[in-house]
């Protein structure tokens, strides 16, 4: 009898740990698609944005996270040029309701200055209170969890207040970049090192591909958008913090100051890169061999002599 008993609670043991690893899964997902949205401030996000960010989700997986997240009131949709987008609705923090109008007049500032938060000495002159009687007020604003003070990486010494469950703005918190007030420049450096990689890996198979014949369409391949590094980067698991595409941006304008990388507009006006060991610091067309080839005009599909056999245009395409 007590052995059945034994074996039906291992059995049910053995039921609900994997349900219980599923549902913590489905709270981390939704985490950090919640984050996502809210990062993307009254721009929002679409279903392409979160498959770039969240490559890892299902469509099922993603399907049902932003669902809830919806049924919980704590995203949006809306319609934008034909594109739907999810929106945070914000924060959750309402007034505190036992506030007197002292404390009610202080909340109001806090909560207007939003996610870069606002200092106490901006508080005490648009207020009009006395210091002493400010920090109460703040103190037990705090008390309730109405605010929350947070550390500015600007100056060390300086305290902003926001709502409580707002997330500080980068400015306010450094970023990724920042740990603990530190800044991570060996987080920078293995960034750094890992999107020049990946360029470089994107050029080399962009020349090495024998499909594409066309110097330029290859050319064209070997260059890469922020999107695309992020989401190997973001395989890879080197990074502990959530990065954005800023983030990213960033990165890869060091490459370019470093000369290391090159920088252009797509058609569709969005910004590419790829390694290179100098800076294109002419114009695009003009640092093309065919503006300084003396038989420029012999060169044609239908001539011997045309950019696919042409050498100095296959030096230049490895460059």
């Amino acid at each position: 009898m007590s052995t059945a008993i034994k074996r039906g609670h291992s059995d049910n043991l053995t039921d609900v740990a994997p349900a219980a690893k599923k549902a913590r899964e489905s709270e981390t997902a939704e985490q950090r698609v919640l984050e996502i949205i809210k990062n993307s401030g009254n721009k929002g996000v679409s279903d392409e944005d979160l498959i770039r960010a969240c490559p890892v989700l299902t469509i099922e997986e993603r399907v049902d996270v932003v669902n809830k997240l919806i049924t919980s009131n704590a995203i949006t949709l809306h319609k934008v040029k034909d594109t739907l987008r999810y929106k945070y609705k914000g924060p959750t923090t309402s007034t505190p309701g036992d506030a007197n109008t002292e404390e009610l007049v202080v909340f109001n500032l806090i909560r207007d200055s939003g996610r870069k938060g606002i200092w106490i000495r901006d508080v005490r002159i648009k207020s009009n209170l006395g210091l002493p009687r400010l920090k109460k007020i703040l103190k037990s604003l705090e008390t309730k969890k109405a605010i929350k003070a947070v550390k500015s990486v600007a100056a060390s010494r300086k305290i902003v207040y926001m709502l409580f469950d707002l997330e500080p703005d980068s400015s306010i918190t450094g970023g990724a970049w920042y740990s603990n007030q530190e800044f991570e420049s060996e987080f920078i450096e293995i960034l750094t090192k890992h999107s020049y990689k990946f360029l470089e890996a994107k050029k080399s198979k962009a020349l090495k591909n024998t499909t594409i014949r066309s110097p330029l369409v290859k050319y064209n391949t070997s260059y890469a958008t922020a999107d695309r590094v992020l989401e190997f980067i973001s395989k890879t698991g080197i990074s502990k913090v959530r990065l954005t595409v800023e983030d990213i941006i960033s990165i890869l304008d060091l490459l370019v100051y470093d000369g290391l990388a090159a920088k252009r507009v797509n058609s569709e006006g969005k910004i590419e890169y790829r390694s290179t060991k100098t800076l294109l610091n002419r114009i695009a067309v003009s640092f093309l061999p065919c503006g300084s080839c003396p038989v420029i005009k012999r060169c044609s599909d239908a001539n011997q002599l045309n950019c696919l056999n042409c050498k100095h245009m296959k030096i230049w395409t490895t460059i």
